[in-house]
């Protein structure tokens, strides 16, 4: 590892937490005031390793890296050690996330970015495009969004199932 990483990524989720991920947290950012440390911790959604929460993610050259998983104990030593600096050194370290195998072998539609981003960061959300389909649709004409959605067959969740371009298009 050439330099050390600038992000930790901890989860907020329910598991993450119920296992310790708030404490670690904690732990992790008293240790950041206490010394004066360039890291920024991010809170965000698990990638869904469960028996690996509290899983830590670090935002580093190569990519970001996972260990875990750390309990509040560990993240301690973890950080008394500076272990963030070497964390390929370290015991349960895990490697790079995308190609951890549960998840390398996943391509994810629904949750794409969980685990990814900080789930209320607007930032994060527009870097990784989010309102892509919104300034796409702002830049179309009224008829032309009607007839991409039309042709798109997206239709409506009532018993009918009515098809939304044709709704659409009767208020146009």
């Amino acid at each position: 590892m050439t330099a050390a990483p600038s992000k930790i990524y901890i989860p907020r989720d329910t598991t993450a937490c119920s296992l310790g991920a708030d404490r670690v947290a904690e732990v992790i950012q008293q240790h950041i005031r206490k010394h004066q440390l360039a890291l920024e911790i991010v809170r965000n959604g698990s990638r869904g390793l469960y028996w690996l929460e509290p899983m830590l993610e670090f935002e580093t050259e190569q990519g970001r890296v996972a260990c875990g998983p750390i309990t509040p104990e560990k993240a301690d030593e973890f950080m008394a050690a500076a272990c963030w600096r070497n964390i390929d050194k370290h015991p349960l370290y895990l490697g790079l996330t995308e190609e951890i195998d549960y998840l390398k072998k996943q391509q994810r539609l629904t949750f794409a970015r969980v685990g990814i981003i900080a789930p209320t960061s607007l930032e994060d959300y527009c870097r990784h495009g989010g309102f892509a389909g919104l300034r796409t649709a702002l830049a179309m004409k009224p008829q032309a969004i009607i007839s991409c959605v039309t042709d798109s067959g997206l239709r409506g969740r009532g018993g009918a199932a009515f098809p939304t371009g044709i709704k659409w298009q009767t208020v146009l």
